[in-house]
């Protein structure tokens, strides 16, 4: 009971005694604070320290779900994000003696859970709205789509996972299948073949996306399928029905399923291999996806199906694991993968080993690679014909011009402000351009020993002669220094000898006298 209720309670037991004290009998005190004339005997029977310690001042009332409150709380303080009907669903699973409660007993369960343990739900990002579609004829159509999601592991390393996703328009009867790489076409064909087992028969018309694993040209609506998939439609008889680019309100059906899938089945939920995953989902899919009431239709998906199964298209093919799998390839230390007879290039810092491997991907005269630990895109190269040749991306290797301007704007912080000092460093930049930061970090060990006028006027004598070097610039600044009668600064040696050169018959160079002439002239 919360401290307010407990207030209450006590006030009402000090009115009861006041009203009775100034001369009200039981039921009349009754008839002015609303409360039984019982309730006002037990409330004048006892003392205000009788009262404090009885249940009628500090009652607690049991909850079917609280020998559940430890396993909740642990969920949430894992996962803070995770919705009362997702807790749900993890109590079923976990809990098989679980009680039969409404989906509104869970709710408040989760909402007096987190009061009392503080931990209060993480703010939700915004989401797309979608336009409701009228419903359509049983058996008519379905919707299908892709989706990936990270999913953390065991050993707390993050790995995408993707998944296809099939929903009838009508029943709502949905069906997941996952993978650990992206989806080809044959791998793709493969998962129509385990949907069309899951429901039983083919529905007349699928709805798709513009996706290459199905397309090859849109061609102004005479579309031009893959031939895997040209083939799976003739096989089964049903009609691709392919949105325009941009629309996904068209298939708003299947786009809720995908987010159901990942905010409501993989939110929270830790990868373990993806036979178990793909076994996970499809208990998902009984006691939830399809076994719960849908909030559309107002119906229950798998009492929908029912009605449905009855008007698909018989399905008789047998579901077959594609030939086709994505190949391992091994990535050079200089990251570069070979591929018959040529290499290609992939992101600087790819390669962290010698058992450094990538997943590789022909199609449409493009090489495909993708990262073997997340799935994720790496490159898309076009296939050479030559031989020895490096075909390689620009954007994979390491921006050094992006770390050089970093650096040089820091220096630049460091120097007076002056017109002057800005063209200098761009010219210096041009004439040494090998050079240019050993050029800046001798600048910046140097510069605070001059004042700010000293350093310009020396920027501006070397800029007029054109002489573009840090240690000249430096000594230019350490002659105007002595012309001024300031002490001269004794210079350490900024190189070292070659170790285990022979220096005695070596001549030191000497700076070119007329260099200074030309600047103090």
């Amino acid at each position: 009971m919360t401290e307010t209720s407990q207030l209450k309670k006590y006030l009402m037991w000090y009115k009861v005694n006041e009203l009775f004290s100034d001369g009200l009998n039981k039921t009349q005190i009754g008839q002015s604070l609303c409360l039984h004339r019982q309730t006002v005997s037990k409330y004048l029977s006892m003392t205000e320290e009788e009262f404090m310690s009885s249940q009628s001042y500090d009652r607690h009332y049991g909850h079917k779900l609280d020998s559940y409150e430890s396993y909740v709380v642990n969920e949430l303080r894992k996962w803070p994000f995770l919705s009362a009907p997702q807790l749900h669903d993890r109590l079923k699973e976990h809990f098989p003696d679980l009680p039969c409660v409404t989906p509104k007993t869970v709710f408040n369960f989760v909402k007096r859970v987190r009061l009392t343990h503080d931990l209060p739900k993480e703010v939700e990002k915004g989401y797309r709205p979608y336009e409701k579609q009228p419903e359509t004829p049983y058996g008519e159509y379905a919707q299908c789509d892709f989706g990936e999601r990270w999913m953390k592991t065991l050993q707390g390393q993050s790995l995408k996972v993707y998944f296809f996703a099939m929903c009838l328009s009508r029943s709502r009867y949905k069906f997941v299948y996952f993978s650990r790489t992206p989806f080809t076409t044959a791998l793709a064909v493969y998962a129509h073949e385990l949907a069309f087992k899951f429901f039983g028969g083919v529905p007349r018309k699928i709805v798709y996306d513009q996706d290459k694993v199905f397309l090859v040209n849109e061609n102004l609506g005479d579309l031009v399928l893959t031939r895997v998939f040209r083939a799976l439609v003739r096989e089964h008889g049903f009609e691709p029905v392919f949105c325009r680019k941009s629309d996904p309100q068209s298939k708003g059906k299947i786009e809720n399923v995908v987010k159901y899938v990942k905010y409501n089945f993989l939110r929270g939920r830790e990868l373990v291999d993806m036979d178990l995953l793909n076994k996970e989902v499809l208990g998902w899919l009984e006691r939830t996806a399809n076994g719960t009431e849908h909030h559309g239709i107002r119906r229950v998906p798998s009492e929908e199906f029912e009605t449905e199964k009855a008007y698909l298209m018989p399905y008789k093919g047998v579901p077959t694991v594609p030939c086709e799998t994505l190949l391992p390839h091994h990535v050079r230390k200089d990251n570069v993968i070979t591929y018959r007879g040529n290499y290609y290039s992939v992101p600087t810092g790819t390669y962290h080993g010698h058992q450094t491997l990538v997943y590789i991907e022909e199609k449409e005269g493009r090489l495909y690679i993708y990262s073997h630990e997340t799935g994720k895109t790496l490159a898309v190269h076009k296939i050479s014909g030559d031989k020895g040749r490096l075909v390689s991306n620009t954007s994979h290797r390491r921006d050094r011009e992006a770390s050089l301007d970093d650096y040089e704007a820091f220096v630049r912080k460091e120097l007076p402000a002056s017109t002057v000092i800005d063209t200098y460093l761009s010219q210096l930049r041009v004439h040494k351009a090998r050079n240019y930061r050993d050029n800046l970090q001798f600048i910046v060990r140097r510069h605070a020993a001059y004042s700010d006028i000293t350093l310009t006027e020396a920027f501006d004598e070397c800029l007029k002669a054109g002489v573009f070097n840090g240690c000249s610039l430096m000594e230019v600044a350490e002659t105007l220094r002595i012309r001024k009668g300031e002490t001269p600064i004794e210079v350490r040696t900024e190189t070292e000898p070659v170790p285990g050169a022979d220096t005695s018959a070596m001549i030191p160079e000497k700076t070119d006298i007329s260099t200074f002439n030309t600047l103090f002239v």
